[in-house]
């Protein structure tokens, strides 16, 4: 029909021929059998998916609203704010992934755009709990340096270490980005085939690009912590760190075995290759996020920031938080805090 958009996707098969052939997905889930009654898999999962992606934005944002209400130290706070915030935005595309079929390729690559921007939030909030008097983030680096191998060692050599620790966590946000750049231009032309783990299609070579970089900055900040941790034991680093990697991990590993084993899937009539590639893996997802939106409450918890209220202190975040939220969400502020930690 004229004037309509194709979103079909192709499904890869192994022929005789050295290169893969490929048959169309369509995007139209209304065709897939009950699995029972008249209920599909396909809306089963939307049953799942949209009950724990309003619970884990509430709890999500309840967190990120305490602390915008009790905003006694925007050095920390602000970062905290801005590492919950992953959480209802993972909930929330995921959410939106079970409705777009297989138009959910273009926006799956960006979830790993705001997980690197969390990570590097995350080493940033380190440094500001190792040098809370620095104002910038070379001058974090700058301490750093001379605390990395646990004090003493104040030569350029500590100094060369802690800037690789920010670079190889940095390089994560300039991959994912480009990851996901490539991956929409590479679906839009038809070459990208995410149900094939062919080497003649991107699919299989951005997966791993992705994996790798991702690997190497979650290894990274790990070792930065751990090696750390006696001097951030007060500030429960161990659960904050939990807390957070498990995100990735699992985003890792689930993004990899759902394309993997979507690769080899032969659909039924009940269960279709889009109920295994989106609809499930959003639902898992989007259940995931509630514990996790709970975990973050005992690990980011507001309580350390409250502080006794006399005539000289007050909190700064403003009528309900929303200077703090405000803050947390400033565009311009964000991007000079990554740059300013390349």
């Amino acid at each position: 029909m004229s004037g309509t958009t194709d979103t079909s996707q192709w499904q890869v098969t192994n022929t005789s021929e050295s290169r893969p052939v490929r048959r169309r997905i369509t995007n139209d889930m209304s065709d897939a059998a009950p699995i029972s009654g008249s209920l599909t898999f396909n809306q089963l999962c939307i049953y799942i998916a949209g009950p724990c992606m309003g619970i884990a934005c509430l709890i999500s944002f309840g967190l990120m609203i305490l602390h915008a209400t009790h905003l006694s130290n925007p050095a920390e706070q602000i970062k905290i704010i801005r590492i919950t915030a992953l959480i209802p935005i993972f909930a929330i595309i995921q959410f939106a992934n079970i409705y777009l079929g297989t138009s959910a390729i273009y926006l799956l690559p960006w979830m790993n755009v705001f997980e690197s921007m969390a990570l590097i939030t995350f080493l940033l909030l380190i440094c500001v709990y190792l040098s809370p008097n620095v104002k910038s983030q070379s001058g974090y680096y700058t301490v750093h340096g001379q605390k990395f191998t646990g004090g003493g060692d104040t030569s350029g050599e500590a100094l060369a270490r802690s800037q690789k620790v920010r670079r190889l966590a940095c390089q994560y946000i300039a991959v994912a980005t480009l990851v996901a750049i490539v991956t929409d231009i590479t679906q839009a032309t038809g070459i990208f085939c995410s149900n094939s783990n062919s080497v003649h299609f991107a699919h299989i070579w951005l997966t791993i690009i992705r994996a790798l970089s991702a690997a190497v900055a979650i290894l990274a900040i790990v070792k930065f912590t751990l090696a750390q941790k006696r001097n951030l034991s007060r500030h429960r680093i161990t659960l904050k760190l939990v807390a957070l990697k498990l995100i990735v991990f699992l985003n890792l590993l689930q993004t990899m075995a759902f394309s993997f084993a979507g690769a080899r899937f032969t659909p039924s009539a009940k269960f279709s290759y889009l109920d295994l590639t989106i609809s499930l893996p959003a639902a898992i997802y989007c259940f995931e996020m509630v514990m996790f939106s709970a975990l973050f409450h005992l690990a980011y918890s507001f309580q350390p920031y409250v502080v006794k209220q006399t005539h000289n202190s007050s909190y700064q975040g403003g009528v309900f938080g929303i200077f703090g939220i405000g803050a947390a969400f400033n565009p311009v502020d964000i991007v000079r805090e990554i740059v300013d930690g390349l």
